[in-house]
C-alpha cells in the first residue's frame, strides 16, 4: 500500500499552497486536475535547473515541527507523504541532471507533435501516460515486516516503472527520430538502467535525513540500530513505551481513557501465569516484571498464503526487535487498514504479550481496548463485542463510537485476543473473520476515527479465516537459549530464597528437554517440577517417556494434595492419569489436537462409567461442573479455551503441547497391554486359558493408527522397551491371538457409546487389525506372514489382501505403510513376508528392488527367460477398476508404454546374469561394470525405460554397458519371438545402440553385434 506523488503534495501542502501551485504549473496542470499534463511535465522533468525537485523537497523541509501538533493518524499520514515526495524528488533531481544527447528545448512539442498527439489516441494516451506514472502510481511505503533491503528492491522496481513511462514518451516525440541508433540507445540505458540505479542512492541519502528528522520514518525502514536486541534479551515492554512516548504529543487521557488504562496497567502487577500449581514458598513474577519479550517473524500475508503451514514460514528470517516492530506498526497508516494477525503456539505467549501491549502503550496517544474473546459473546459483531470487554474493565457501559470521538488525537487500537477459541469452542466457520475486521477498520477511518486492531490466533488454525490485503501476519518463535537464559534468570530471582539450599536451576539443564522448554508456560511447569528436589537435573540420564511420566505423576500428586487425597494412593493416581488419557484419545482419535467439552463429556461417560467427583478447589460451583470441567479443569498443561454463544458457555480443551496427549495415549495403551499380560499369566496359574479381554483396547485402538502421529508410536515403543524377555513373549502371543481373531465379529458391546467419529464396521476391525500388527511389532521386534495367518494355505496371499483392507479402510492408512518395512523372503523354498519397524520412514529404497521370481513365485532356480501369461489390458483393467488415484496415475504414466509394447515386454522377464552370450562378457568385464547389472530378473519395460533414462542422463560408460546388457535379451530374436512387439522392441534398441556407439568402448560395441546379429 502506497500514496501518489500528487496525493502526497496535497496532503503536505494544502490546494491553497504557493509550492503545490508552482508544482502543478510545472505539471501543466495535471497534479490537481489530473488532466493532460504529459508535454509540460516532461519539459519540467528534464529542465537543468531542477525545479520541480528543489519545489518537491521544500514541502519535506522543516516537517518535524510542522507534525508535532498533530494526532497519531495525522502525523503517520503527513509522514508517508513526505516519503512518498522524498521518493520522487530524489527521482526528479536524477532525471533532471541526466545527460540526454538532446537539449530541453528541443523537447517542446512541433505543430506537428502536437497534431499527431492530438488526433492519436494511442499518441495521447502516451502523453497521459506518464503524467500518471510519475504522478499518480502508487508509490511504494516501507513497513517494519520487511527489510530496508526489501524496500529499496521495491523502489527499484518503482523507479524502473517510471523510466520506462519517460522513454516511452521520449520515443514519441519528433526529436527522437533526429537520433542515431547510438544516441538511442546510450539514452534508453541511461533512462531505464542508469538513472534508477541513481536515484536510488540519491533517495537513500534523503530518507536516513528524514529518519533522523522524524523517528517514526527510521522504524519503518528497519533502520534502528538493533545491535542490543541481537545481544540483550529484554523483559517488558519498556523500549516500546519509551519510543512511543518520544514521538508523543503531549496530551492527558480523558477520565474514560484514563479508566481503561488504569485496569490494563494494574494488570502488568499480577502473576505472569494464572495456575494453581504452585507449592509453598514459590512465587510467580508479575507481567512487567516477568515477561520476555520473544523472538519473531513478520511478513505481509497474501490471499493465498498458507500461514497455517511450518514450511510456509521457512524463508521468513527470524527477528528479535519485536518492540521495534511493534512501533512501527502502529505509526503506519496501513495499521488502520488492514489487521495485524498473531500466530503462535498454545503457551507460546499470545494473550501474555496482549496483556503487555494493553498496559504499556502511552495513554496518551492510543486508546487501547483489549478484547478477550472467549469472555464476550461469540454470536456479537465486533463493536458489540469491544463494548463488552470496555464494560468488563471498567464497570461502565460506553458506546465505542462515543468513546472514540473522545480519542483527542490518540490512535484507537482494539486487540482481539483468542479467534482460536473462538472457532474451536463455537464449532461456527469464521472464514470471513479477518474480512469483517478490515470492514470495521474501514468505517472507522470513514467516519474519522482510525483504529488499528490486532488479532491472536494459535498458528494451526490461522488459515480457517481468509487474509485480507495488506495485511501483516506475525508468528511467535519458540524461545531460543537466550530467551531461556533471561527467563531462568527472572524465575531464579523471584525465588532466590525458597530455593537458597539447593543449586540453581540452569539453562543447560532446561534446554537438555527440547521442545519441552521453548514455550514459556512448558518452560514454567518444567520449574515447577525441578522446585521440589531438583526433580529435573535428577532426571538428566531419563528417556523422554520417564521424564513425562513423572511429571505428570507429580502433578496429579499436587492437585490430590490439594483436593485433599492422600498423595500416596497410587490407585488415585491411575484414576487421574487415566481420566487425562481419554482426553488425549478424545483428540487423537477424532485427528485433532483440540475437543470440545461436549464430545468429551460423552467420551468419559462411554470409556469410564464412574464420574470423576465435582469438588475442584478453587473452582466456582454455581454452575454444574462437567466431567469435563473435573478432569482437566486442574491442570494448567490443558488448556481451555472458551466461547458464550446465547448465553451458553461452550468449552474446548488441548494440551499446551502435543506430546503430553501423544504421551498419554501411549501409556494407557500400554497400560492396558500389562493388564492383558497379568490377566493371561494369572490364569494360567489357574490352569485356563480364557480369550484375552480386549474390549477398551479394540475401543481405543479401533478409529485412528497409533502411527497416525509418530510420537505417541515412539512413545509406545520407549514403554514397551522396558518389558523383560518373559513379558515380551506373553505379550507377543496376546497380540498375535487378538490378531487372528480382529476381523470376526464382536459380541461384546462394552463401550459401544464410544464413537468419536461415526466409523464403518470394517473400517474400526481394520484400524484396529493395523494396531494390533504395530504392536506385535514394536513389542517383537517383528512378525511374520506365517506367524500372522498359521492356517493359511498361502500366509502371503494373507498379508496382500489384509495391505488392501488397510488402504481401503484405515484412515491415514500412509502412515502405517510408511512406519512398516515389508521384507520378502523365502523360507523352505515358501514364500514369506517379514514386517519390521521402519528405522527412517523417508527411507524406501528397499521398495524398488523387487524380484520377479518371487512375486509371481516361480522359485529361486527359475531359468534366465520366462514369460507370464497376463495380458496388458487385463492388468490395466483390474489396476484401474478401483478408480484409486495412486494407481490410475501409474497406469496413465505408462500407458504409452503398454499401447507401444504390449503385453509381451511387460510379461516377459530375463534374468541377464543366466544369458549365455552376455555371461561371458561380463566375466571379463571390470567389477565396475558388473555390479551394475541388475541383481534380479527384468522386465522388458523395466529394461527400456532404465536403458531411456541413463542415455539421458549424464551417466558413466560403466552405467550405460550395464543398462544395454539389461535390455539386450529383449532385442534378441528368443524373448518376444511370435509377439507383434518384438520386432518393435528391437528397432528402438538397435536405433539407441546405433546413436550410443561413439560413448561405447570396441570391445563391447563387437559384443552387441555379434549378439544381436547387426552388420
Amino acid at each position: 500500500m502506497g500514496l501518489t506523488y500528487a496525493d502526497a503534495v496535497l496532503l503536505l501542502g494544502g490546494r491553497q499552497s504557493k509550492v503545490v501551485s508552482a508544482l502543478d504549473a510545472l505539471a501543466g496542470g495535471a497534479l490537481l486536475a489530473a488532466s493532460a499534463g504529459g508535454s509540460a511535465l516532461a519539459l519540467s522533468l528534464f529542465d537543468a535547473k531542477g525545479e520541480l525537485a528543489r519545489l518537491s523537497g521544500s514541502l519535506v523541509t522543516g516537517l518535524s515541527e510542522r507534525v508535532s501538533g498533530l494526532s497519531r493518524f495525522e502525523r503517520s499520514e503527513r509522514l508517508a507523504a513526505a516519503h512518498a515526495i522524498v521518493v520522487l524528488s530524489a527521482y526528479f533531481e536524477e532525471l533532471a541532471a541526466a545527460p540526454m544527447p538532446f537539449a530541453v528545448e528541443e523537447m517542446r512539442l512541433s505543430t506537428l507533435d502536437q497534431l499527431s498527439l492530438a488526433g492519436s489516441p494511442s499518441d495521447s494516451d502516451r502523453r497521459n501516460h506518464v503524467a500518471a506514472a510519475l504522478l499518480r502510481a502508487d508509490v511504494p511505503l516501507p513497513g517494519p515486516d520487511q527489510s530496508y533491503e526489501a524496500t529499496l528492491e521495491a523502489l527499484r522496481a518503482c523507479y524502473r516503472s517510471l523510466s520506462g513511462a519517460v522513454a516511452g514518451f521520449v520515443r514519441g516525440l519528433a526529436i527522437w527520430d533526429g537520433l542515431n541508433d547510438t544516441e538511442k540507445a546510450a539514452c534508453t540505458s541511461e533512462l531505464t538502467d542508469a538513472l534508477p540505479a541513481r536515484a536510488l542512492v540519491r533517495y537513500e541519502d534523503r530518507v536516513r535525513q528524514l529518519a533522523l528528522d522524524c523517528p517514526e520514518v527510521g522504524l519503518w525502514l528497519n533502520l534502528v540500530d538493533h545491535q542490543a536486541t541481537r545481544v540483550v534479551v529484554r523483559q517488558g515492554f519498556d523500549r516500546l513505551e519509551q519510543t512511543l512516548l518520544a514521538l508523543a504529543t503531549g496530551r492527558l487521557p480523558d477520565e474514560r481513557r484514563d479508566a481503561l488504562t488504569r485496569a490494563y496497567r494494574a494488570d502488568l502487577d499480577r502473576a505472569i501465569a494464572s495456575t494453581g500449581d504452585i507449592p509453598d514458598g514459590l512465587r510467580l513474577p508479575s507481567l512487567l516484571a516477568g515477561y520476555v519479550t520473544p523472538r519473531f517473524r513478520a511478513v505481509r500475508a497474501w490471499r493465498d498464503g498458507q500461514i497455517a503451514q511450518e514450511s510456509w514460514w521457512d524463508d521468513v528470517p527470524v527477528r528479535n526487535d519485536f518492540e521495534d516492530f511493534l512501533a512501527g506498526f502502529l505509526t503506519t497508516p496501513a495499521a488502520t487498514e488492514a489487521p495485524l494477525l498473531v500466530l503462535g503456539q498454545p503457551g507460546s505467549g499470545k494473550s501474555v504479550l496482549t496483556r503487555m501491549l494493553a498496559g504499556s502503550l502511552p495513554a496518551g496517544e492510543f486508546l487501547v481496548v483489549r478484547v478477550v474473546l472467549r469472555d464476550v459473546p461469540a454470536d456479537a459483531d465486533l463493536q458489540a463485542q469491544i463494548e463488552d470487554a470496555i464494560r468488563a474493565a471498567t464497570g461502565e457501559e460506553l458506546p465505542w463510537p462515543a468513546l472514540a470521538r473522545t480519542a483527542d488525537g490518540a490512535l484507537g487500537v482494539v486487540i482481539l485476543d483468542g479467534f482460536d477459541e473462538l472457532l474451536q469452542a463455537t464449532g461456527v466457520s469464521q472464514s470471513d473473520y479477518l474480512q469483517r475486521v478490515a470492514a470495521f477498520q474501514q468505517r472507522e477511518a470513514d467516519q474519522g476515527r482510525p483504529v488499528a486492531v490486532l488479532v491472536t490466533t494459535r498458528t494451526a488454525v490461522a488459515d480457517r479465516a481468509r487474509p485480507v490485503t495488506g495485511m501483516v501476519a506475525v508468528r511467535l518463535e519458540p524461545f531460543g537459549e537466550s530467551q531461556v537464559a533471561r527467563w531462568l534468570e527472572i524465575w531464579n530471582g523471584h525465588n532466590a530464597l525458597a530455593l537458597a539450599d539447593r543449586e540453581p536451576l540452569t539453562a543447560e539443564t532446561l534446554l537438555a528437554h527440547g521442545e519441552l522448554a521453548s514455550q514459556p508456560l512448558l518452560l514454567l511447569m518444567l520449574a515447577l517440577y525441578d522446585a521440589e528436589s531438583d526433580a529435573l537435573r535428577s532426571a538428566d540420564q531419563l528417556h523422554t517417556a520417564e521424564l513425562y511420566e513423572r511429571l505428570l505423576i507429580r502433578f496429579v500428586e499436587r492437585e490430590l494434595e490439594k483436593a485433599g487425597t492422600y498423595p500416596d494412593d497410587s490407585h488415585a493416581i491411575e484414576q487421574e492419569l487415566t481420566r487425562l488419557a481419554v482426553v488425549a484419545f478424545a483428540m487423537f482419535n477424532r485427528g485433532q489436537q483440540w475437543v470440545t467439552g461436549a464430545e468429551l463429556d460423552a467420551d468419559l461417560a462411554a470409556l469410564l462409567p464412574e464420574p470423576p467427583s465435582a469438588e475442584v478447589p478453587g473452582r466456582s460451583l454455581r454452575a454444574r461442573l462437567t466431567a469435563a470441567d473435573v478432569v482437566v479443569g486442574r491442570f494448567f498443561f490443558v488448556h481451555e479455551a472458551r466461547a458464550t454463544r446465547d448465553d451458553t458457555r461452550l468449552r474446548t480443551y488441548e494440551f499446551l503441547h502435543a506430546t503430553f496427549g501423544e504421551y498419554l495415549v501411549a501409556r494407557l495403551v500400554t497400560r492396558e497391554l500389562d493388564e492383558l499380560i497379568d490377566a493371561v499369566r494369572h490364569a494360567a496359574r489357574r490352569g485356563r486359558f480364557p480369550l484375552a479381554d480386549d474390549a477398551l483396547l479394540y475401543a481405543l485402538l479401533s478409529f485412528a493408527p497409533l502411527t497416525s502421529r509418530a510420537t505417541t508410536a515412539a512413545f509406545v515403543s520407549e514403554r514397551l522397551r522396558t518389558l523383560d524377555d518373559a513379558s515380551r513373549q506373553t505379550l507377543r502371543d496376546v497380540l498375535l491371538g487378538l490378531f487372528r481373531r480382529s476381523l470376526d465379529a464382536r459380541h461384546d458391546d462394552r463401550h459401544r457409546d464410544y464413537q468419536p467419529w461415526q466409523a464403518s464396521l470394517p473400517a474400526r476391525c481394520a484400524t484396529y487389525s493395523a494396531n494390533l500388527v504395530l504392536l506385535t511389532v514394536l513389542a517383537a521386534g517383528e512378525v511374520t506372514s506365517d506367524e500372522l495367518f498359521p492356517d493359511s494355505d498361502s500366509p502371503v496371499d494373507g498379508w496382500r489382501d489384509l495391505a488392501l483392507l488397510w488402504r481401503s479402510q484405515v484412515r491415514l492408512w500412509g502412515t502405517v505403510a510408511e512406519s512398516l518395512a515389508v521384507e520378502r523372503g523365502r523360507v523352505d523354498d515358501r514364500r514369506q513376508v517379514r514386517v519390521r519397524a521402519r528405522a527412517n520412514p523417508a527411507d524406501r529404497g528397499d521398495v524398488w528392488i523387487l524380484d520377479p521370481r518371487w512375486f509371481h513365485d516361480l522359485g529361486p532356480s527359475t531359468t534366465a527367460l520366462w514369460f507370464v501369461g497376463y495380458q496388458s489390458d487385463e492388468v490395466v483393467a483390474g489396476t484401474t477398476f478401483a478408480a484409486a488415484q495412486g494407481l490410475d496415475t501409474l497406469v496413465h504414466a505408462l500407458a504409452p508404454l503398454f499401447d507401444t509394447l504390449g503385453t509381451a515386454a511387460l510379461n516377459t522377464f530375463v534374468d541377464p546374469a543366466k544369458e549365455d552370450a552376455l555371461r561371458h562378457y561380463l566375466a571379463q568385464a571390470p567389477e565396475r561394470v558388473a555390479v551394475r547389472v541388475p541383481r534380479v530378473p527384468v522386465s522388458g519395460l523395466h529394461a527400456l525405460l532404465t536403458l531411456w533414462l541413463v542415455r539421458c542422463e549424464i551417466a558413466s560408460v560403466d552405467e550405460l554397458i550395464a543398462a544395454y546388457v539389461a535390455c539386450l535379451p529383449f532385442a534378441h530374436d528368443a524373448p518376444l519371438r511370435g509377439f507383434p512387439v518384438g520386432q518393435r522392441f528391437r528397432d528402438v534398441v538397435t536405433t539407441m545402440f546405433v546413436e550410443d556407439q561413439a560413448r561405447l568402448p570396441p570391445d563391447f560395441i563387437a559384443v552387441v553385434r555379434n549378439y544381436l546379429d547387426l552388420r
